[in-house]
This record gives C-alpha cells, structure tokens and sequence, in this order.
C-alpha cells in the first residue's frame, strides 16, 4: 500500500506525468530522424529526469545523500561518464562534444559542493547553471528523441536537466529550487493571467514585424493535447528550471528581486538571437525577452518553477499552434 506522502497532489501529479510520458517516449521516441539505439540511450535520461521530478523520489535520494556523502559527487561522476560514454560508442565520438561532459558537470558539481548543509550561495548558483547550459547546448544527432508534440531533445539537455534536480533540488536540502507539479488555483490563474496579457501585447507586434503570422497548424485534439503536453514538460519545465530557477533566483539574490526578474528575461531574450534566420535577429530576441518577463513575473508571483513552465508551454503551443512560429 502506498504511504500518504505518495498520494499527495504534488506525487500524484509527478506520477501521472510520469505514466504518460514514458510509454509515449517509448512509441514515438524514433520517429522523423531520431534512431536506436541513440533513442534508448535518451529514454535512460529521461527516466532520471522524470524520477527526480516526483518529491517522494526526491527525499528517499536525498536521505541517502545524507547517509552517504559520497553520492553527492558520484551521481553528477555517473552523468558525465554516460553522456561522454554514449557520444564515443553511440554518437558523433567528437572529441569536443565528450571533453564538454566532464568539464561541464564537473564544473557545476564544484560551484555548489562546498558547504552542502547551507543553502547555495547565489554566485555559485550562477556558475553552477552556466556550466549546465553550455553542456545543455551540445548537439548530437545520433542521441536525439522525440518527444511529444514533435520535439526532438539531446541527450546532453535530457542530462543536465537531470543532474540540475539533482544538484538543486535534491543534494541541498536548504531553500532548494521549487519543482513541484502540484499548481494550486491561484498558481494557475497567475500563469493564465501572464499568458493572455502576453497574447493581447506581443501577438499584434509580432504580427506587424512579420515574426509571427496566421497559420493554423491544428490536427486534432489529441495530437493537439500530446503537443501541449510536450511543451510544458519537456521544454517549458527545463528551461524555466535554468532560467527562472537558477538564473533569476541567482540574480534577484545579488541585486533585487525585480531587477534579477528584468535581467533573466533578458538573458532568456538573447539566447534567441540565432532562431528563425539570418541571425542576429534582434526583434526576435525583443519578442522572447517580452516573452521572458511574463514567465519571469509568473515566477516572481508564485516562486513556483512549473507555474512559469505551464506559462511558457502555453505560449509555445498557442505560437506554433496557430501564428506559424
């Protein structure tokens, strides 16, 4: 019989993204370019990814850290050795792409070790996410899967996700960064709210600058569902991890809270530089820093990572849904 801890609404949540997601990873993992065995490679990520999601998982691994010390660096060692591994045997072997492992995870793994019984200082916070988004960023076309709703990650990003909820949320137990998937009303009214003041002030301005344009995509309710399902996820929940979680949280400790708010959305903005071509593309960018804020002020609201992930999907799905982005 499960305990009372499993069946409380941000477990249940967990779970049931979990029983979804992995048998959809499964069936539709190698469709498009995406190929075995480099998909069972990725699903081996994202099982890890989606474990240290639910917060019974989180505590049961976090009691043992306590017990033994030594899996504080030898879970961040066994993500570096399997992703650097996969890239010789399975991927590219690009001597580049595998010397960015260890030098990535190793790099977060010593800007938050030091001092594990206190909370991470914000400077350390920022260098520990800096160096899981370089090695987030690494590229391997023979260690992709699809993800629903069309989404191809790598494996590098599947990983450093992982190792992320390790670092952040699990092997330091003061003020950890807040995963849970359980959204109370008021959460989700707050990321709702942002997405449709976002809607009314940028559809109309990405419209006129030809970035955004009327194009309905819709194919039905369920691929429209595993789509938006997809992008909260898969894209929405990781990337509002790096920069709500680590690079706002960071950033409103050494200055403001509004001002670290303004700084990550901006941030968030330039990353977009290089989408949608010739780069750079500094409207685009104005678009996702615009974009940023609304998630930024979500978070900045509820201190809640999957609020700002549920804004950010949203926005994703009504983009490429309807207005051809």
């Amino acid at each position: 019989m499960l305990s009372r801890s499993w069946l409380d609404r941000d477990n249940a949540v967990a779970l049931a993204v979990t029983a979804v997601a992995l048998p959809s990873l499964a069936l539709s993992g190698a469709s498009g370019p995406a190929r075995w065995p480099g998909v069972g490679v990725c699903l081996v990520a994202a099982v890890a990814l989606l474990a240290f999601l639910v917060p019974a998982i989180q505590e049961r691994v976090g009691r043992e850290v306590l017990r033994r010390p030594s899996l504080a660096w030898s879970v961040p060692l066994g993500f570096a050795l399997y992703g650097a591994g996969a890239t010789l045997l399975v991927g590219s072997g690009d001597l580049i792409a595998v010397a960015a492992w260890p030098a990535c995870v190793v790099g977060a793994f010593l800007a938050v070790a030091p001092g594990r019984d206190e909370e991470i200082p914000a400077g350390r916070l920022l260098a520990a996410g800096l160096s899981l988004a370089i090695l987030a960023g690494v590229w391997d076309r023979a260690l992709q899967i699809r993800v629903p709703g069309d989404a191809r990650l790598g494996l590098a990003y599947l990983c450093c996700i992982g190792l992320a909820l390790f670092l952040f949320s699990i092997a330091h137990p003061r003020r950890p960064i807040d995963v849970r998937l359980g959204l109370c009303a008021r959460d989700l009214l707050i990321a709702l709210v942002a997405v449709v003041v976002l809607a009314a002030a940028a559809v109309p301005v990405g419209l006129w600058l030809g970035l955004l344009r009327w194009e309905p995509r819709w194919l039905g309710a369920g691929y429209g569902l595993a789509r938006l399902f997809g992008l909260v996820v898969f894209v929405g929940l990781p990337e509002e991890l790096l920069f709500r979680g680590v690079f706002q949280n960071a950033l409103a400790r050494l200055t403001t809270p509004r001002a670290g708010w303004v700084l990550a959305s901006v941030i968030f903005g330039l990353t977009h530089l290089a989408k949608h071509f010739p780069p750079p593309n500094w409207p685009y960018a104005a678009l996702a820093t615009a974009a940023g804020l609304a998630y930024g002020w979500v978070y900045l609201r509820t201190g809640r990572v999957a609020a700002a992930a549920l804004a950010h999907g949203l926005v994703n799905w009504i983009w490429g849904t309807w207005l051809g982005a």
